[in-house]
C-alpha cells in the first residue's frame, strides 16, 4: 500500500473518531433551558385538595405561604410561612422559629395590603367566615381549616404533612413529639396518684370557665399531653363538641379537681378567690397552678409540647415543697 493511501486513510479514521466525539458530546450535555423549564415547571405543578369551600387547586410545592392561625404547624415541618399574624408571632415557644418571617397585623386588624405585598401562591386560614376566605381567595388559593377540625397533635400534623409534601418531616417532628412528652409524663410517676383528677379553668370578677381538652389554655396539654384525668363533670360535658362552659361560683366545687390549672390574666396574678374558692380540696392542699394566659392560650403542636413539660415541672416542684414544708 503506498504512503499516499495511507495517509488517506488514517485522515479519514480521525474525521470519523472527531465526528463521533462531537455527537457524543451533544448527547451528554445538559440543555440549560430544558433544566430551568423542567425546574419552574416543578414549582408551577398544581394538585387539586377538598375543602369547605369546595375542591381548590394548589401549587404542589408552594413556596410562598401566608398563615392566620397555623404558623406552628409549618415549622413543625421545616416550612417557614412569608407572612403571619402577630399573635402568633409573639408565641413565646416558637419564639427563636420566626426569625424572617412578616407580620400581617393582628388577628382582629390582618391587613390585605401587607398580604398582597407578600405576594403568597397559598394562604392558609382557620376562620369559618365565608367573608375572610372570599378576602383572601382574591390574592391566592386560599384552604381554609376551621379551628377544631383536627382532635390530636398527631392528627393535625399529619394532615399538614399530606396537603403539603412533608410526610415524613411530619413523622419524624411527632416522633420526637412522643418521646418528649413520655419523659413529662414519667416525671409525674408517684407524685400523681391514682384518682387525682386535674382541671383546667380560667378566672373572672364573676364566674369561671372549666375547658376541655381541645381549647387551649393548656387543656391539650393536660389532658392529651400528660394524659391526666379530668373531674368527672369535666369529662361528660367538656371533651366533646362542647370545649368550654361558665360555671357560677356556687358550683364551682362540682368541677373543681384535686389540682386545678388557672389561667389569669397579669390583673388577676396571685388570684385568692372568695370563701367558696378558699374552701376547694386543691386550693387547701396547695395544688393550684396559675398560668399566665400570654402563654397557655395558644393551642400549637409546638405550644402543647412546651406547656406539657412545663405543667409537669410546676408539679413536680410544688410536691418538692409541699412535701418539705410536712
Amino acid at each position: 500500500m503506498s504512503l499516499t493511501k495511507k495517509m488517506w486513510i488514517v485522515t479519514m479514521l480521525l474525521s470519523v473518531i472527531v465526528i463521533l466525539s462531537a455527537c457524543s458530546g451533544k448527547v451528554n450535555q445538559p440543555d440549560e433551558k430544558q433544566n430551568q423549564a423542567s425546574g419552574e415547571s416543578k414549582l408551577a405543578a398544581t394538585k387539586t385538595v377538598k375543602t369547605i369551600h369546595g375542591d381548590i387547586q394548589i401549587p404542589v410545592h408552594p413556596q410562598r405561604i401566608v398563615v392566620d392561625m397555623y404558623q406552628n404547624d409549618l415549622l413543625a415541618l421545616g416550612i417557614k410561612p412569608v407572612g403571619s399574624v402577630k399573635y402568633y408571632l409573639d408565641n413565646p415557644f416558637s419564639k427563636d422559629l420566626v426569625q424572617g418571617i412578616a407580620s400581617i397585623g393582628d388577628r382582629s386588624s390582618v391587613s390585605i395590603e401587607k398580604v398582597l405585598a407578600l405576594q403568597p401562591d397559598m394562604i392558609l386560614i382557620g376562620s369559618k367566615d365565608a367573608s375572610e376566605y372570599e378576602k383572601y381567595s382574591k390574592i391566592a388559593p386560599t384552604i381554609v381549616i376551621p379551628y377544631g377540625t383536627y382532635k390530636n397533635v398527631h392528627e393535625e400534623l399529619t394532615a399538614f404533612g399530606e396537603l403539603l409534601g412533608k410526610e415524613q418531616e411530619a413523622k419524624t417532628w411527632l416522633a420526637q413529639y412522643d418521646q418528649r412528652l413520655q419523659a413529662a409524663r414519667d416525671k409525674l410517676k408517684g407524685i400523681v396518684q391514682p384518682g387525682d383528677t386535674f382541671t383546667v379553668m380560667e378566672a373572672t370578677d364573676k364566674e369561671y370557665y372549666v375547658y376541655g381538652d381541645n381549647f387551649g389554655r393548656g387543656g391539650q396539654a393536660v389532658y392529651r399531653g400528660l394524659n391526666l384525668t379530668p373531674p368527672p363533670l369535666v369529662q361528660k360535658e367538656l371533651l366533646g363538641e362542647t370545649q368550654w362552659k361558665s360555671i357560677s361560683k356556687e358550683v364551682i366545687n362540682q368541677y373543681a379537681g384535686s389540682y386545678i390549672f388557672l389561667t389569669v390574666n397579669k390583673d388577676l396574678s396571685g388570684y385568692e378567690g372568695d370563701s367558696i374558692w378558699k374552701s376547694l380540696s386543691a386550693v387547701r392542699n396547695g395544688k393550684v397552678f396559675e398560668l399566665q394566659e400570654d402563654r397557655y392560650w395558644y393551642f400549637d403542636p409546638i405550644a402543647i409540647m412546651g406547656q406539657a413539660e412545663e405543667l409537669a415541672d410546676m408539679i413536680v416542684q410544688r410536691n418538692k415543697e409541699n412535701v418539705s414544708q410536712k
